[in-house]
């Protein structure tokens, strides 16, 4: 298991400041949000087992062995290289197949467990992704603006408005999940009326998750508002979060304020 115990970097590479903000559309739970598409096995062959700012602030948050759950991925901020060499992954959801982080699974299927005590069904249908299926993702995207005659700057450009580009989508650590429920699989603003997203909101802290793209957050998350997207952090930092009302990029600015 990766432990990255307050170090969050900003990768050399990663792209500029400038926030990319992706277009919200109804789109079928078989897929993904239009900025993270995930058709097809998510996975591939895994060898298996998140922000400061939007513009790609670093962040610590002062040591611990937990620490390495706050890891910071967005559009401006890489998953830290080697990851996945350690990663350990495992199915989260049955009628799925989905996966993620083994940590994160097992969380997972304790509240699915305790939702539907309660009447809620709630269905996995995103996780975990590997950079090379991202990747894949990406280049099929880049190659469609190619073939209308983009350069390849303009197509790459493009791309990346459409597509997470490879290593910066939170669904490549293992610790992000898209969660809808059976009667209401379109990933858009209505997911957060349903009786399942309500139950989300309410106790998918106690079982380690946050919200990750609150509303009003864009700015700084760079994402729009999205109600079916949940971030595993840990119960103890989960509670801590929520409780702030801050998103995942503010909280580690002020935990790095604090230090």
């Amino acid at each position: 298991m990766v432990k990255l115990v307050g170090l969050f970097t900003k990768d050399k590479d990663s792209s500029s400041g400038s926030t990319s903000i992706s277009s919200s559309t109804s789109i079928s739970a078989s897929g993904d949000s239009t900025s993270e598409p995930a058709s097809g096995s998510e996975s591939g062959s895994a060898s298996t087992s998140d922000s400061a700012s939007a513009t790609g602030t670093a962040a610590t948050t002062g040591g611990g062995d937990a620490d390495w759950l706050l890891t910071l991925v967005n559009n401006n901020v890489k998953l830290p290289d080697g990851w996945e060499d350690t990663l350990e992954v495992k199915v989260a959801d049955e009628s799925t197949g989905k996966e993620l982080a083994t940590v994160a699974a097992d969380a997972f299927i304790n509240m699915k467990n305790a939702a539907a005590a309660e009447g809620i069904d709630l269905m996995l249908c995103s996780g975990y992704r590997t950079v090379e299926y991202q990747q894949s993702l990406f280049d099929a995207e880049k190659q469609k603006w190619l073939d209308k005659g983009s350069t390849e700057e303009e197509a790459y450009n493009q791309a990346k408005t459409v597509v997470a580009v490879p290593g910066y989508s939170e669904h490549n650590s293992g610790l992000a999940a898209d969660i809808v429920t059976p009667k209401h699989q379109n990933l858009d603003e209505a997911f957060g009326k349903t009786d399942a997203a309500k139950w989300l909101f309410e106790h998918a802290p106690e079982y380690g998750f946050i919200l990750r793209y609150p509303e009003n957050k864009q700015a700084i998350t760079g994402i729009i508002y999205e109600p079916w997207h949940y971030r595993y952090v840990g119960v103890e930092n989960a509670k801590a979060i929520t409780a702030s009302g801050l998103c995942l990029e503010e909280y580690l600015d002020e935990n790095l304020r604090q230090a």
